[in-house]
């Protein structure tokens, strides 16, 4: 798209950073209100101009880049600080759209799940799980869904796991489970047998935070059969899944959990396992 001269003109009466000397930026009050009217103007511009800005973007760290990628960020927060969830929306909608742009570098695809980390909601969502598959953006995508939280971020992370690979599938997993996402209970499950060390903790941390009776078994199974730092981490999640199960009110099924803690930690440097077992078994007595 064309960047109109107006655009071109405020975005140039931006200051280069945030990391210039406080009495250059603030030093007069007519400044900081001058750099308020801008953005204000930026923002009034809507879509077109969020889309200029993003256009704008260019090689990170560049006297180029400077000004329209701190001007971009205080037209995302604009909204939120003037309690304008129309505009807000638009605007999360407009840098949504852009993530899979092969224009941007993977900085700036970054750079822009990050500014959706902080403003986006539902109209993200879509956009943000189509992201966590770019290996250059999956980090921060996957960051913002987590953010952004619910079924809504869930969802999208669900249908990625099924071609997710790599570092990739650690992300989307690892996403999963601190959404504690209950659907995700066969994926977790599934992954406690894959070759990643990470994905299988990622999966055992995910089974321990849905809070599920059925995920006993294989955990503890997991658990078992492990060895060393691996073995500690998954008993470790057994015990927060005996915890979430009793304060749910399903004593039976956590009581299953310490019990089979209790009788299979025998070794002197699992003492304190038995001990937190016993603690549980007495609570729900």
């Amino acid at each position: 798209m064309a960047i109109s001269d107006q655009l071109k003109m405020l975005v140039e009466q931006m200051p280069n950073s945030t990391m210039q000397k406080k009495e250059d930026r603030i030093g007069k009050d007519e400044t900081k209100e001058s750099i308020e009217r801008t953005v204000a103007a930026i923002a009034a511009g809507g879509r077109e101009n969020v889309l200029g800005l993003i256009e704008m973007l260019a090689e990170p760290g560049s006297k180029q880049d400077a000004k329209p990628h701190f001007a971009l960020h205080c037209v995302v927060n604009y909204p939120l600080v003037t309690r304008d969830e129309k505009m807000r929306h638009e605007t999360c909608e407009a840098i949504a759209s852009q993530l899979g742009s092969d224009k941007l570098s993977a900085y700036n695809r970054s750079y822009l799940c990050q500014e959706l980390q902080w403003a986006g909601r539902d109209e993200a969502c879509a956009a943000l799980g189509k992201a966590v598959l770019d290996e250059g953006a999956t980090d921060a995508a996957a960051m913002a869904l987590v953010a952004i939280g619910g079924e809504r971020a869930a969802a999208p992370l669900r249908v990625a796991v099924a071609t997710a690979t790599g570092k990739i599938r650690l992300n989307v997993i690892d996403a999963l489970a601190k959404l504690a996402d209950a659907k995700s209970e066969a994926t977790f499950i599934a992954a406690l047998g894959d070759a990643d060390e990470e994905v299988r903790l990622a999966a055992a941390d995910g089974l321990a935070k849905a809070g599920l009776p059925s995920a006993a078994k294989p955990l503890l199974a997991a658990a078992e059969a492990a060895k060393g730092w691996q073995r500690i981490q998954l008993t470790k999640f057994c015990l927060v899944l005996a915890e979430k199960l009793a304060a749910a009110g399903k004593k039976p099924e956590a009581r299953q959990i310490y019990e089979q803690l209790k009788a299979t930690r025998t070794a002197d440097n699992e003492r304190h396992v038995r001990d937190f077992a016993e603690i549980g078994l007495k609570a729900i007595a």
